[in-house]
């Protein structure tokens, strides 16, 4: 169980479309930059359909790594948002607090 890893939230408020926009951005923009990005330790994310809420939630080794990533992970959110149309709601940083991840069955 890991305590010292640090989050970037991404709020956004879209539509079914926008979503799935946004959805390719993340996995084609997004994604594979966080992938070379040092201390990049995961990506989550979380739509609620009926309301239009999606969430991204990336996660830093540390925080400095966090730190690093924050100008670029600013605008790759906001491109994701202006290029599907959503709308972003919230940019916010947080230290977690619990952290835990098994393996999947499947995997």
């Amino acid at each position: 169980m890991r305590t010292d890893v640090f989050a970037r939230l991404h709020t956004l408020d879209t539509t079914s479309a926008q979503y799935e926009i946004g959805l390719e951005l993340v996995r084609d923009e997004l994604l594979p930059w966080a992938r070379e990005s040092t201390g990049f330790c995961g990506l989550i994310g979380l739509v609620d359909r009926s309301s239009g809420k999606a969430l991204v939630l990336t996660l830093w080794a540390d925080e400095n790594a966090l730190e690093q990533s924050a100008e670029a992970g600013d605008r790759l959110s906001a491109l994701a948002a202006g290029a599907s149309g959503a709308s972003r709601r919230a940019l916010e940083d947080y230290e977690v607090s619990l952290f835990e991840v098994p393996g999947r069955a499947d995997d």
